[in-house]
């Protein structure tokens, strides 16, 4: 009896469990809600739409994520540190405070449009006030985003390009403002207004146009010089 016991707890330990190396691992399925989600917004999003986006079973989801709030911000980490990467990369060779303003802009509008969800998907964390791995996720992601920001006001102050500027109310305006870009094309679509471009070049336009906007506002004039 011992002996069938112990194999039946073994068994149901292992239930969602992959069998093998062909099995669907976490990866994929991080990948695959990623893409689901860029569709769908985050609080539509639930694990058994996970697992059949994924066309895997909903034990599998559980098994690696355990519950919806630890995907979600699996997800959010993933995306987090993906877009960090491409602008760490990108800015190697960038000396300037306001050509790294000038990249972040233009980075966080082409990621916005291809994951227009994002900003919901962390406010969907956010509202998870009692799960510890997401109020970990919004300290470690604002925490570092503003860090990031102040370092490039400050070196834009002592180039005496930039002027001494609230952090948080820059790096605020800076994300609204790109998050913005996909919802307008869209409603331009739908309402058939204006000259109809493709999104590569309103994108272009878009940036320039931010750039110009923004950096007329925070640049450093000569008569403050």
């Amino acid at each position: 009896m011992k002996a069938q016991s112990s194999r039946k707890n073994k068994n149901q330990r292992a239930i969602g469990r992959p069998a093998n190396k062909k099995s669907v691992g976490k990866e994929i399925i991080l990948q695959k809600t990623i893409e689901l989600l860029r569709t769908l917004p985050p609080e539509k999003l639930s694990l058994t739409l996970a697992a059949k986006h994924a066309g895997v079973h909903l034990t599998l989801i559980k098994y690696y994520f355990e519950d919806r709030t630890r995907l979600l911000v699996d997800v959010a980490r993933h995306l987090t540190l993906e877009f960090g990467e491409y602008v760490r990369t990108s800015e190697q060779d960038l000396l300037s405070a306001i050509d790294r303003l000038h990249l972040r802009i233009d980075a966080m509008v082409d990621f916005y449009f291809l994951n227009p969800y994002y900003h919901r998907l962390m406010l969907e964390i956010i509202a998870d006030e009692k799960h510890e791995l997401a109020g970990d996720l919004i300290h470690e992601w604002i925490s570092r985003t503003l860090e990031i920001y102040d370092g490039i006001i400050r070196a834009g102050v002592k180039e005496r390009q930039l002027r001494a500027i609230d952090v948080r109310f820059t790096y605020l305006a800076i994300m609204g403002l790109c998050e913005q870009f996909h919802l307008g094309v869209r409603l331009f679509d739908r309402a058939n207004i204006g000259p109809q471009e493709p999104t590569e070049k309103l994108a272009v336009k878009y940036k320039k146009f931010l750039r110009d906007l923004v950096f007329d506002g925070i640049t450093l004039r000569s008569t403050e010089a």
